[in-house]
């Protein structure tokens, strides 16, 4: 497919002036590791658009709760396949509450969450698939139930990365259940897709943007869900991120584009039967990543925003009414904008602005809500808007810290200034760790500033001597308390005695292998059978503890491996034994104890 150059669409390239959308200062909320992907939904059904931020680095999607003021205080971590790029939702199973899908790059698998509407999030489906990079949801056979369209790679082909990709459409079926369709060929490495009716036949029809053929794929629905020939859209460069809208108010849908590596912004107007102009192209900051559509300054047709990756700009292109974007306006959306949403996040009748973030590790989630920061309410009198003051806000309410403790609705019980909630409360107890453990209400028993009942879930005490394992003396470094084991038992009678000191001393100065037969007497693995191993022995003279259990099997750490590992040794890598609850479940191996 063809596109045409109208005569001065030229002009749309310096034709930039101000505009003036008025915009709150920056809020920035902690997430997940690495975030890439945002969706604005009512998530409780409590009438007000929550955001989901799917977080590549920590394998999970972070949830925050809207307040009802467009303030995001509260927070819940769902986990997901791994490396999640982006997050789409729907209600899948028509119960009333809006579900999650996810696609999981680096487990190259898609992976659907249930919402119970109460707060909880539960995997119901995990998509085995080919590199998945892009999913979004819409009712694409038009049978009133949503449907999820993955586009993945193609693993059929031996260099898939360099190959026409596939779109991959899962029909739902309004319970809950997905039904694998036909797929369809696309460009090569695809970044993104849309739905929408191109050519006003009633059908659903699908755009993809390809970085790497530098091309858009035009899929035209044809009924039955079929789907007509692949047609391709020559528009150069690198495509990352489209959007379907009526961009010049003539009731067919048009294409807005950014071309990431050459830092362009396009516009594609359609005729009304899927045939596509070049209307405007125009320059971006460094390395655009996302854009999105909707009615930003309140006159009636449709604005445009693109964030970036490689800059800390994000531009605003304002809509003339013919579907051209001669004004812009920048706005501050540091940490690496990945993908932008607008909504009417406070009921104020004003488009937000959303994105994930990927170039701060945890900063995930960017909020601007437009306004002009008029004292609406000013709790502590100082002239300003309390929703504008983010830097005396530590839990992001939209309330002053100050006002907080004056009307008692929060508290500060180390009388350091802080909010409690704001400081570092690892096991969610509403005590800050810090003052935890100088008042001695919870142990640390190495220093490390870490509650021992958070650096330690569930370690245990082998020895009943009041010392958790990770704390006691581990002077061979197997993670197994000293205090615990008999390894110095070298005759295996269950007791140390003369017999094992002769042994040692038989042994002096040697440099052995470990495991060697018989046992080594180098029991602090310094490759020297030496005094600090004689001190060893001794210390553990008489008879032997109880003997651990020597049960062995997966230990399912947080990184995700599986190890063939004791309880303890599992415990002190804070993984969970026998795999519980996680991947591992029902690995049992047998190991030498």
């Amino acid at each position: 497919m063809l596109i045409s150059f109208p005569f001065g669409f030229m002009l749309f390239l310096t034709a930039l002036g101000t505009a003036e959308v008025p915009i709150e200062p920056l809020r920035q909320y902690p997430t997940g590791f690495y975030s890439s992907g945002v969706l604005v939904e009512d998530l409780d059904g409590d009438g007000h658009i929550d955001i989901a931020i799917s977080n590549r680095g920590s394998n999970d999607v972070t949830i925050r709760y809207n307040n009802g003021s467009g303030y995001f205080p509260d927070r819940i971590d769902v986990p997901t396949g791994y490396g999640p790029r982006y997050v789409d939702g729907a209600d899948f199973d028509n119960d009333g509450d809006i579900d999650l899908c996810t696609p999981d790059y680096t487990a190259s698998t898609t992976t659907v969450l249930r919402n119970d509407g109460g707060g909880v999030f539960t995997t119901t489906h995990t998509f085995e698939l080919d590199r998945t990079v892009f999913l979004w949801t819409d009712d694409i056979d038009l049978d009133g139930n949503h449907d999820i369209i993955v586009l993945q790679w193609d693993s059929e082909v031996p260099n898939p990365s360099s190959s026409a990709a596939l779109m991959t459409p899962f029909y739902g079926d309004g319970q809950g259940d997905f039904e694998p369709g036909t797929e369809a060929y696309i460009g090569v490495q695809p970044r993104c897709g849309v739905a929408g009716d191109l050519n006003g036949d009633g059908f659903v029809d699908i755009v993809t943007a390809n970085i790497i053929s530098g091309d858009l794929t035009v899929l035209l629905g044809q009924g039955d869900r079929a789907w007509g020939e692949p047609r391709t859209l020559e528009v150069g460069g690198y495509p990352r991120y489209l959007v379907l809208d009526d961009l010049d108010a003539d009731d067919d849908i048009d294409i807005a584009m950014i071309s990431k590596d050459n830092n362009q912004f396009m516009v594609l107007h359609n005729d009304g039967n899927a045939e596509f102009t070049l209307a405007q192209t125009s320059d971006t900051n460094l390395y655009p990543h996302s854009i999105d559509s909707g009615d930003l300054d309140l006159d009636g047709d449709r604005d445009l925003i693109v964030c970036h990756v490689g800059a800390g700009w994000s531009i605003m292109y304002l809509n003339d009414g013919t579907g051209h974007f001669p004004e812009t306006e920048e706005i501050w959306m540091p940490t690496g904008a990945t993908e932008v949403r607008l909504a009417d996040l406070n009921t104020d009748g004003a488009l937000d602005i959303i994105s994930s973030n990927i170039n701060n590790p945890d900063l995930g989630a960017t909020v601007l809500l437009q306004g002009l920061c008029v004292p609406d309410a000013d709790c502590n009198g100082n002239g300003l808007d309390d929703g504008c003051e983010p830097d005396v806000d530590c839990n992001l309410n939209g309330i002053p810290d100050e006002c907080e403790f004056a009307d008692g609705t929060a508290f500060d019980i180390d009388a350091d200034g802080v909010i409690d909630s704001c400081q570092i409360d690892c096991n969610e107890n509403s005590l800050p760790d810090e003052w935890e453990i100088s008042t001695g209400l919870t142990g640390d028993c190495n220093g490390s500033g870490i509650p021992d009942d958070c650096e330690w879930p569930d370690a245990g005490d082998c020895d009943g001597d009041g010392v958790i394992n990770g704390c006691e003396d581990d002077l061979n470094g197997d993670l197994i308390p000293d205090d615990c084991q008999c390894n110095t038992d070298l005759d295996s009678n269950d007791k140390v005695d003369v017999i094992d000191l002769l042994d040692l001393l038989s042994q002096w100065g040697d440099t052995l292998e470990p495991h060697s037969d018989p046992p080594s007497a180098d029991f602090d693995s310094s490759d020297l059978v030496d005094i600090q191993d004689m001190l060893m022995l001794l210390g553990r003279w008489g008879e032997c503890p109880p003997p651990l259990a020597t049960s062995s099997g997966a230990c399912c750490t947080p990184f995700g491996t599986c190890a063939v590992i004791r309880p303890i040794p599992c415990e002190l890598l804070r993984g969970t034994y026998l795999g519980d609850d996680s991947e591992c479940d029902g690995i049992d191996c047998n190991v030498i104890p």
